[in-house]
């Protein structure tokens, strides 16, 4: 999911891509360096931009999802954030109820407030590492979303390729599971407090989305090893998700840190040097083209079932 992302992706990604891709033109360039050549412009764009990805005929499916996503988009983010309000809200009365009303604090220290939006934005994180689990996990979910690692070539067009039941589940998990950690902290803390969560938490999102977010799907080889490599997952981790090689299955299920992945033993650290990985699935005829991969995911989970 990473890849698979949330609702809201694509306004971010009007500012975000850009900026991906010029980190990505700046480490084609240095690489080089570090071994003492040179690179020029041309050979940025061809590294970049080569014709046998970005023409492929699994990007061209991204794009073909790109294009329905959008019309789907206006929707989810709107339901997303009704529904995560509503939780936070339900949540608060239910601490209300059940510990008494708390006074509301008059000045919340910089330092809880500064908490509380890490404490919100490790819930997305984890929302996003338990449901990627069990999209693996469960062979029903597994059959959606093996629409998303159907994908055979990796581009940052491969965020969008996500069959809309994967996106609806996960959409409720995020307004279940971040809602309830927000309606804690709105009871703890204040209206302030959970305002100032909600804000900075998206902040962190966007930044992750920019940095190094959509070059998680890329050919790109950027790796973090070490102890950065086991707090941090970098685009090389999560290629690895998405590796046919058995050796990488159910591995990386983080979005931008690898500390759930870590505790729960599903990290794989990548090498420094590139490794040769190939993507797709098998027996995924039915999810080369777009109406057939909208379609027909309905039919094999329900099978799944039986």
């Amino acid at each position: 999911m990473a890849a698979d992302v949330t609702s809201d992706t694509q306004v971010l990604s009007l500012v975000s891509m850009p900026i991906a891709f010029t980190i990505a033109v700046g480490h084609v360039l240095v690489k080089p360096r570090r071994r003492g050549r040179t690179t020029g412009l041309a050979t940025v764009l061809r590294v970049l931009l080569p014709k046998g990805i970005w023409l492929h005929p699994s990007t061209l499916l991204d794009v073909q999802y790109i294009l329905i996503g959008s019309l789907a988009f206006s929707a989810l983010f709107g339901y997303t954030l009704l529904n995560g309000y509503a939780v936070t809200m339900g949540v608060r009365e239910v601490l209300d109820d059940v510990f008494g009303p708390r006074p509301v604090p008059v000045d919340t220290p910089l330092a809880l407030i500064g908490l509380a939006v890490v404490v919100q934005y490790f819930a997305f994180e984890f929302t996003y590492w338990l449901y990627h689990l069990l999209s693996h996990k469960i062979p029903f979910l597994w059959e959606f979303h093996k629409v998303h690692h159907s994908a055979t070539v990796l581009t940052p067009f491969a965020n969008w390729r996500v069959h809309p039941v994967d996106t609806i589940l996960y959409v409720n998990a995020l307004s279940l599971i971040v809602g309830t950690t927000a309606g804690g902290i709105y009871y703890l803390l204040g209206e302030d407090a959970w305002v100032a969560a909600s804000v900075g938490s998206g902040i962190l999102y966007a930044l992750y989305l920019a940095v190094w977010g959509h070059l998680q799907h890329s050919q790109l080889w950027i790796s973090f090893t070490g102890l950065a490599g086991r707090l941090v997952l970098s685009p090389a981790h999560h290629q690895i998700h998405h590796s046919d090689n058995p050796v990488h299955f159910d591995k990386n299920f983080g979005a931008g840190f690898a500390i759930w992945d870590w505790l729960f033993g599903t990290l794989h650290v990548p090498q420094r040097e590139r490794e040769r990985l190939h993507f797709g699935t098998k027996n995924d005829a039915h999810l080369k083209g777009l109406v057939p991969s909208l379609v027909y995911p309905f039919a094999h989970a329900t099978k799944r079932l039986l």
